[in-house]
């Protein structure tokens, strides 16, 4: 599993659409946390890439799927909150930056410990898919992979890069 901090990473890289968009929307009211925001946007989708240039130099191992079930529905559900910044939120409010912090802290730790890695739109934008698998052991992963199709029976090479989580090694 991927240590606390590089699920803090894939947390922020997740919500970088949203970071941007809320320093797009409060660029005349608070230049500087509109910045700021960018930055984190920026750092994390960079953190992302790395990440995942790392992951690929693991070394794989050889599984063969026994089912497969797609899961890219599960990026729309995890969109919902991206409609936070048009809610009337002020960055120019301490409350409103108060508030949606905190609601970011509580959705960040959630995700982080719930291991929800695999569930981050920027994947989605880099052309990733999800699935959900079972290998001939009977166990269930998340795979994310380039693939569009995944069929029942292929023999792939992954790396996990989380507990339940594999990344198709091309």
């Amino acid at each position: 599993m991927p240590r606390i901090s590089t699920r803090a990473l894939l947390f922020l890289s997740s919500y970088a659409p949203l970071f941007l968009i809320l320093a797009m929307r409060g660029w005349r009211e608070n230049r500087h946390l509109a910045v700021t925001l960018g930055i984190i946007a920026l750092l994390s989708i960079l953190a992302l890439i790395i990440f995942l240039q790392y992951a690929r130099k693991l070394q794989p191992s050889l599984m063969v799927i026994v089912s497969v079930k797609s899961r890219d529905g599960d990026v729309m559900s995890y969109i919902v909150t991206y409609l936070l910044p048009f809610l009337a939120i002020k960055l120019s409010d301490s409350m409103d930056i108060a508030s949606l912090g905190l609601l970011l802290f509580v959705v960040g730790i959630l995700y982080v410990n719930s291991n929800l890695i695999h569930t981050n739109p920027i994947l989605s934008i880099m052309g990733y898919h999800l699935f959900e698998i079972e290998d001939e052991n009977k166990k269930t992963t998340t795979l994310i992979c380039k693939r569009s199709y995944v069929k029942t029976g292929s023999k792939i090479r992954v790396v996990s890069i989380g507990d339940y989580v594999l990344l198709e090694k091309a």
